[in-house]
């Protein structure tokens, strides 16, 4: 580890002087590109609509939600926002809580609920549906729940609590760094299990690496590829998660992929928001992190947050962007 604390510091601090050294050189002009970029921009963007206008975010969240607040750790409380703006970060870009048109005659079942929030807004919008959130820790039962919603408490790489062939509709996202390389058969064969027959189901997975990554955040990666390694987790599950889900049985299968920019870079003013959203999001993640990455480098807290910088400057300069990949498949 030693090493690879050592290469990103050295990374940071140089790019660093680099722009000390030439500071007009190096200032982004959003929107456009200076000469001496050279990254190469690959992300798909042809699904925003240009005359789409971004939707303003809410100015306060639901009592339930200010109930569960005050039940949190501090430590848990940054977690827990970062994961509120990354919901409805996706939320709107991708138009909807779910691709799948939903009716209020389903059971739905929300896999690793998490904080409740895609659960809670589904059953506010369905509110004749029965929806249940599953998940090793689930929200605490609060006021203001609604009647139609749920929690359930149970691990998900265990036989599931559900009865065969019950539930009409499962979404799932963000599991890739919960769920190990050898869990994900049983996950999905528990999945296809409960699912009623013509019952369908939506995993949304972010890639765990960054697209169009600059020098630090490359190393950052190659740390959290060598973490995923030692954990058993799989790095990158979202390139064989449709193979997963063909073998379990599942058919029908339809993949979708949506690359959101992390920073202010875009020159359409919906993906830019989008894009200042994503970067906080980033940010926050790294924070949220911070006394992991200095216990496993070694390295000291002003390194750290020169680092972190650098990459925040990095979203910029190289045009990084999150691809998040959606299946949707059907049990027969």
């Amino acid at each position: 580890m030693g090493n690879q604390a050592s290469k990103v510091i050295e990374k940071s601090r140089e790019k660093k002087e680099k722009r000390r050294a030439n500071r007009r050189r190096s200032t982004i002009t959003l929107g456009g590109r200076s000469s001496h970029h050279r990254a190469v921009v690959s992300g798909n963007y042809d699904w925003i609509e240009q005359e789409q206008q971004p939707k303003s975010r809410r100015q306060s969240i639901t009592e339930f939600f200010v109930g569960r607040k005050k039940s949190l750790a501090q430590e848990d409380l940054r977690e827990y926002d970062r994961l509120q703006r990354q919901h409805y970060l996706l939320k709107s870009a991708r138009k909807a809580n779910t691709l799948v048109k939903l009716n209020e005659s389903m059971t739905i079942l929300d896999i690793g609920t998490g904080n409740g929030i895609w659960a809670l807004e589904i059953a506010a919008e369905q509110s004749k549906a029965n929806i249940i959130g599953l998940d090793i820790r689930p929200p605490a039962e609060l006021q203001g729940k609604p009647k139609n919603l749920t929690y359930m408490e149970a691990d998900i790489t265990q036989p599931w609590p559900i009865e065969s062939n019950s539930i009409d509709f499962i979404f799932q996202r963000h599991m890739g760094n919960i769920i190990l390389k050898n869990q994900w058969q049983h996950v999905l064969s528990e999945m296809y299990r409960v699912l009623k027959p013509e019952g369908t189901i939506e995993l949304v997975e972010a890639d765990l690496w960054h697209h169009n990554p600059g020098p630090v955040q490359t190393a950052f990666d190659e740390f959290h590829q060598t973490q995923c390694d030692e954990l058993g987790l799989d790095f990158k599950f979202t390139t064989t998660l449709e193979e997963e889900l063909r073998s379990t049985g599942f058919q029908q299968i339809e993949s979708r992929t949506l690359d959101i920019p992390i920073g202010e870079w875009p020159q359409e003013a919906d993906l830019k928001q989008f894009g200042f959203i994503n970067k906080e999001i980033q940010k926050a993640y790294l924070k949220n992190r911070k006394s992991v990455y200095m216990s496993k480098w070694g390295v000291e807290s002003e390194d750290f947050d020169l680092a972190v910088q650098e990459i925040l400057t990095e979203f910029e300069e190289y045009r990084g962007f999150t691809r998040y990949n959606s299946w949707i498949a059907k049990k027969i």
